[in-house]
């Protein structure tokens, strides 16, 4: 009875923990979303790879997967054809997305170890990766077999202005991403609610609001 009674409230809490994940997942793609939506205007800089780097690092490739599809998704055919067209280059956007989920998701641990700045730099090197993926790939779909080497050297020469400004922003914003997690964790230990999420971020977390204590009670 006991055995039974333990496995019901395991499984209402792997519920709960469930559904707090998914809040945070489709809040945090909400916001990626707007914000990209709101700065479309300012060339390449955008709010949706560190969002999916984020939703990735506290939950894992799982959810960082369905950030990165349901955020490609919704953007690019709800917000994009607003002000345009993305045509095929969806598809190699989307793939891009992927494989910073996929990363994201398998070195979490690695990545909380990093200093502010590293990652930055590798927001940064995402950045560089995604312009130079969707723009070969979008000039080889559109003129086919008339692209030429030389053809796309130049292209991605004359788009380092823009690619330079896309890197700028995304190290600022991947930096800040250890700050924004501690946030979040902050904010649902506040009220009680423990994520599984990664230990040194929680122990993190735990260790600042003791600290913070003490200093009250002293």
């Amino acid at each position: 009875m006991s055995k039974t009674k333990t496995s019901l409230k395991q499984r209402e809490k792997d519920r709960i923990q469930t559904i707090l994940k998914l809040s945070v997942t489709a809040t945090l793609a909400s916001l990626g979303i707007i914000l990209s939506a709101v700065v479309i205007f300012f060339p390449n800089i955008e709010f949706i790879s560190v969002s999916i780097f984020l939703i990735a690092l506290l939950f894992g490739i799982e959810y960082g997967l369905l950030a990165a599809i349901s955020i490609a998704v919704v953007y690019e055919f709800l917000v994009i054809p607003i002000y345009g067209s993305g045509g095929l280059l969806i598809l190699f956007k989307l793939l891009c997305y992927i494989a910073l989920a996929i990363i994201a998701g398998l070195g979490r641990k690695l990545f909380v170890k990093l200093s502010f700045w590293e990652l930055g730099v590798f927001g940064a090197t995402f950045a560089l990766f995604y312009d130079v993926i969707t723009t070969l790939f979008g000039q080889i779909i559109v003129l086919q077999q008339s692209v030429t080497i030389p053809y796309l050297i130049s292209l991605l020469i004359w788009g380092m202005p823009f690619t330079l400004s896309h890197m700028v922003g995304n190290f600022i914003l991947f930096s800040l991403t250890k700050t924004l997690i501690n946030w979040v964790v902050a904010a649902f230990q506040f009220r009680g609610i423990k994520l599984l999420m990664l230990p040194q971020l929680s122990d993190s977390s735990e260790n600042v609001q003791k600290n913070n204590v003490r200093g009250d009670v002293s």
